[in-house]
C-alpha cells in the first residue's frame, strides 16, 4: 500500500505511522509539513513487521521505519516515535553520517528533527544469512564485518549495539554487509565495536557462533581471548589483524 505524502489531507494510515503509537491532529500536521520539507512523496506501508493492520520493515523503542520515495527511488524512512524519550534523530543522524565518512553504514540522504531518510538496504539478517551461506562467502562477509568494526573503533564511534548484531546487521543478495541503526551510537564513551562483534560471532554459545564453526572449522579460543585483551589494550591494525589470525580467516 503506497500513500501519497503531498497532498495537504487527513489520511488516517499515514497518522498511525507519523504519530505512532498515539494520534494527533496537530502532530499529524506538523510533521506531514516536516516530511513534505524532505521531498519524500510516497510512504510504502510494507514489511515484515505488523503494527495493527499495518505493515512496516522496522519498529523499536525510538521510531519505526517504513519505505519512502524521493524522485522516484527507494529509501528507508525512520520516524521517531511520538513516545521517544530522546526528542530529535538528529543525533543518530549524524553518527550515520560519521560512519558513512569510512565506508561503514547505509547512506544517509535527509533528515529532521523527527525523520532520517536513508538508503535502502535489501537485506537479511546473521541467522537467516548463515541458513544459506557456505564457506567461503562466510569467511569472506564475516571478515568485512570485522573490518567496518574495527574502522569505527578508530575513528572513536562505539555503535553500541554490536554485542546483539543480529538486529543490527543486514546482509544483502551479492553477501555485502551493512552495520544499520546508530540510534545507540556515542563519541563519548569507549569504543566496544571489534571486540563485541568478535564476542558474539566467536566465543558465545548461540546459533550464530555455532553454525560459523560448522563451515569455518573450529579455532583456539585461548588464543582468539588473548589477541581480544591486546587489541582492548592497544587497539591498532596489528592487533586486529592479530584477531583475524586467532580465527584462521586473515586471508
Amino acid at each position: 500500500m503506497k500513500i501519497k505524502v503531498t497532498s495537504n489531507e487527513f489520511i488516517p494510515e499515514l497518522a498511525f505511522i507519523l504519530c505512532y503509537p498515539y494520534i494527533s491532529e496537530e502532530e499529524y500536521w506538523a510533521r506531514l509539513k516536516e516530511l513534505q520539507s524532505l521531498n519524500v512523496k510516497e510512504i510504502e506501508l510494507d514489511g515484515p513487521i505488523k503494527l495493527g493492520s499495518i505493515n512496516v520493515i522496522g519498529k523499536g523503542y525510538r521510531g519505526i521505519i517504513v519505505k519512502a520515495y524521493h524522485n522516484g527511488k527507494l529509501y528507508a524512512l525512520k520516524i521517531r516515535r511520538v513516545d521517544c524519550e530522546k526528542e530529535s534523530l538528529e543525533d543518530e543522524a549524524l553518527y550515520n553520517k560519521i560512519a558513512n565518512g569510512i565506508g561503514v553504514g547505509p547512506s544517509l540522504f535527509k533528515y529532521s528533527r523527527n525523520f532520517i531518510l536513508r538508503e535502502f538496504i535489501d537485506g537479511i539478517n546473521l541467522v537467516q544469512w548463515l541458513k544459506r551461506t557456505k564457506r567461503d562467502v562466510i569467511k569472506h562477509t564475516v571478515r568485512d564485518m570485522l573490518f567496518q568494526a574495527f574502522k569505527l573503533d578508530m575513528i572513536g564511534l562505539d555503535h553500541g549495539e554490536l554485542a546483539r548484531p543480529v538486529k543490527h546487521i543486514l546482509i544483502t543478495k551479492d553477501n555485502r554487509p551493512f552495520i544499520i541503526d546508530f540510534e545507540s551510537a556515542s563519541l563519548r564513551r569507549r569504543v566496544h565495536n571489534l571486540t563485541s562483534l568478535t564476542q558474539y560471532l566467536f566465543l558465545r554459545d548461540n546459533i550464530v557462533r555455532r553454525r560459523i564453526e560448522e563451515e569455518l572449522g573450529k579455532w583456539d579460543k585461548s588464543q582468539l581471548i588473548l589477541a581480544l585483551r591486546n587489541y582492548k589494550r592497544i587497539p591498532s591494525l596489528r592487533t586486529f589483524r592479530s584477531i583475524l589470525r586467532a580465527l584462521n580467516i586473515n586471508k
